[in-house]
């Protein structure tokens, strides 16, 4: 199912490329999320991260990213000493172009990654996303622009057995990105 839905948005985000002065383009940033947990007392979680993303497509019009995560986790919901997360998203980017100063677009796609634990059997719990958010590309020349964002980010993780009881937990991100490009 993943492979056809990223099939079908990397063959639609080629249409529109080709309407527009498409390039590749790199970025690196990072910034600040607020993770609440659906269990019963509501856990949360505010860790900084760090994002590099690989991208094709024109600041004024679509892309579609390639964007690898550094969560900087330090929680003890599946474990005693939860660690660091890594993960991988696609999505899909959508700018407009109102002026040549800043573009605003929206974001969408889907994410999958591990997170380190400390547990006796286990040293990592999988888990999945589906994210939204919207922010602002702010040229500074022809190859470089600043980019800011909010996301939003439906979790889901894998189940852990505990003593009595399956424990499956889903949580709600809400994230602030800075970071600047680079097109190529």
């Amino acid at each position: 199912m993943k492979k056809t839905i990223f099939s079908l948005v990397l063959t639609t985000c080629s249409l529109f490329a080709f309407q527009y002065d498409a390039k590749f383009y790199m970025g690196l940033g990072g910034g600040v999320q607020h993770e609440k947990f659906t269990n019963e007392t509501g856990t949360k979680n505010t860790p900084a991260f760090g994002a590099l993303k690989f991208g094709y497509g024109d600041r004024r019009a679509y892309a579609v990213e390639f964007v690898l995560n550094y969560i900087d986790n330090k929680s003890n919901i599946f474990s005693n000493n939860d660690k660091r997360r890594y993960g991988m998203d696609v999505m899909f980017v959508k700018a407009y172009n109102i002026s040549k100063y800043v573009y605003p677009l929206i974001r969408a796609g889907f994410g999958a990654g591990e997170m380190r634990v400390q547990r006796t059997l286990e040293n990592k719990i999988a888990y999945s996303s589906y994210n939204l958010g919207a922010g602002a590309f702010f040229p500074l020349g022809e190859h470089f622009d600043f980019e800011a964002n909010y996301e939003y980010r439906f979790t889901s993780y894998e189940s852990v057995d505990l003593i009595a009881e399956k424990l499956k937990l889903q949580s709600h991100i809400n994230q602030i990105y800075l970071g600047i490009n680079y097109r190529f």
